[in-house]
């Protein structure tokens, strides 16, 4: 059932503008920094500034929000910080300042990352609507990476800030007619609460939560491998191709295909096949990282684009909708926040790592990313050990049932 179909509909619409000037950071920031004069293995160091705040926060404003049951307020602040934070970026060139408004950047985007928990909220976990939601992210990440590479080929990267803050402005519109219907979330999750309260599983309870930590230690090091080469798979393009509209859309179609993939990943994805679309979504990210060494050419990049789609699309699209259907509003924007952290935290270290080995070897891309290449395998080890999907909570006894009846 929908909650609310007018603020479902702003959800959407706002994550895709949010995603597309967010992207936009992302793949292209490396090229502006390297065009101030940056040294590489610098460059690299400060990109892992953004995964650094999105490791810090997401949890810290997943579990107040859950607190004070309020996540509207926490999405409205990360919306406008954001759009102020590109504002700032527009008008300096000095790099102190850039990396500060780079961290802000960060903050402010783990606290928008709650109109994820809010929307899943809002669908009541629907594992549908939930691949409409990712659609909408990468649907964003498409409209930015291609459209951020056409304009530089028009306008010089030395404008990118203000092209990304154009782009931004119609979200801080859309965001504050979002209701987020917080009373009738709640009652009807307590009304359905109500119907199984003869299993007495208390799964709105701290101890009912059944979320397998593997999850966790998977998202972390396959972040910490491709996290870190993603910021600057846009200058190892640039190396082999003929400009920037063509490194935009080798980019770009990466997520129009996750776009589509997420659609139907959503229709067919099961409690039964979670497990096999996560270690297959991993695998791929190995196989895409080699890829992206041995590519020459348009071609072998688009065919690893296409893998890499998948990689994420499978991967993800599993994890949020096992999330969702395992945690209920009082505990959701907590656990959701422990995955955003674990991707982020492992992008953060990755890069840090990254870095080191870009000073050792001389600022060498390629042999710095054989490097990377293990970790997601160590992911793809984890959960085809650890990862139990059926993980079910453990049964309470007369005595803990007769204790949480009183509570």
């Amino acid at each position: 059932m929908i909650l609310s179909k007018k603020s479902i509909i702003l959800i959407l619409l706002s994550v895709f503008i949010i995603n597309a000037a967010a992207i936009i950071i992302y793949t292209y920031v490396p090229k502006y920094l390297l065009f101030l004069g940056v040294e590489k293995p610098l460059m690299q160091l400060i990109i892992t500034i953004f995964p650094l705040t999105a490791f810090i926060f997401p949890p810290l404003y997943g579990y107040y929000s859950d607190k004070i049951q309020n996540r509207y307020a926490f999405i409205l602040f990360g919306t406008i910080g954001m759009t102020v934070s590109y504002l700032m970026l527009f008008f300096t060139q000095n790099l102190i300042l850039i990396v500060l408004f780079l961290f802000l950047f960060g903050f402010f985007m783990a606290s928008s990352n709650l109109l994820m928990t809010l929307f899943a909220e809002l669908v009541e976990d629907d594992r549908t609507f939930i691949s409409y939601f990712n659609a909408s992210v990468v649907a964003g990440w498409f409209v930015g990476a291609q459209s951020g590479g056409t304009f530089i080929d028009f306008y010089s990267i030395e404008n990118i800030f203000l092209f990304i803050l154009l782009i931004s402005l119609p979200s801080v519109i859309l965001v504050p007619f979002i209701n987020e219907k917080r009373s009738l979330i709640l009652e009807r999750y307590n009304s359905q609460e109500e119907k199984k309260s003869n299993s007495l599983t208390f799964s709105n309870s701290e101890e009912g939560v059944s979320i397998s930590q593997s999850i966790y230690y998977g998202l972390f090091f396959r972040n910490f491998s491709i996290k870190p080469i993603m910021p600057i798979l846009a200058i190892i393009m640039i190396s082999h191709l003929g400009s920037d509209s063509e490194v935009g859309f080798l980019i770009g179609i990466n997520f129009l295909m996750q776009f589509f993939q997420m659609l139907l990943i959503g229709k067919v994805i099961t409690i039964k096949n979670i497990k096999s679309f996560m270690i297959v979504g991993y695998l791929l990210s190995s196989i895409s990282i080699f890829g992206y060494i041995i590519s020459t050419n348009f071609w072998s990049y688009l065919f690893f684009q296409f893998l890499v789609s998948f990689s994420y699309s499978m991967h993800w699209a599993a994890t949020i909708t096992y999330i969702a259907q395992k945690t209920s509003p009082k505990n959701k924007g907590k656990y959701m926040g422990y995955a955003n952290s674990s991707v982020f935290s492992g992008s953060f270290i990755g890069g840090l790592l990254f870095s080191l080995l870009l000073t050792v070897f001389n600022s060498d891309y390629y042999i710095v990313m054989y490097f990377m290449i293990i970790f997601p395998l160590i992911s793809t080890i984890i959960i085809f050990l650890k990862f139990n999907p059926n993980q079910k909570i453990p049964k309470l006894s007369k005595k803990e049932i007769d204790s949480e009846l009183l509570h």
